[in-house]
């Protein structure tokens, strides 16, 4: 039945919403905390530019996070979001706060975001793993 599946969409879901929100919120209602956060002086245009480009990542989160509560009701026909976000994960999550704290940004912001998004990964793909191994035989689901 995919429980494990089912239940890291839904998980995983709810906290890409979660984030999604909270980051609208700063963006629209304290864009000025970005600024507060930079490893670097900060004029209102440089806060302006990097708050437009996280309004790019937050609508991604938002979107896959919708997308994953959707899938969840279909666990065993969505293992390839579940790698698609696991990728994603490390790639654009944990090499992006990996990049931002060779650049100077505070590790201290960066590093716990780094141990969340290397941890969803992990997750993800552990579970793809075991639950194709529950089931050998079937050729439905993404073989990782």
């Amino acid at each position: 039945m995919m429980k494990n599946t089912q239940w890291w969409l839904r998980a995983v879901g709810g906290f890409y919403l979660l984030l999604a929100l909270t980051s609208l919120w700063v963006l629209f209602a304290n864009p000025q905390m970005f600024g507060a956060m930079f490893p670097f002086a900060a004029d209102a245009l440089s806060i302006r530019a990097f708050s437009d480009a996280w309004l790019i990542f937050v609508l991604e989160m938002a979107g896959l996070g919708a997308m994953m509560l959707y899938a969840a009701q279909h666990p065993a026909r969505n293992g390839l979001l579940v790698l698609t976000v696991a990728v994603l994960e490390l790639l654009r999550g944990a090499g992006g706060d990996l990049w931002w704290i060779l650049r100077g940004w505070p590790v201290a912001n960066y590093l716990p975001f780094m141990v969340v998004h290397i941890g969803i990964a992990l997750t993800g793909l552990w579970i793809l793993r075991q639950e194709k191994a529950a089931k050998p035989d079937d050729n439905t689901d993404l073989n990782v």
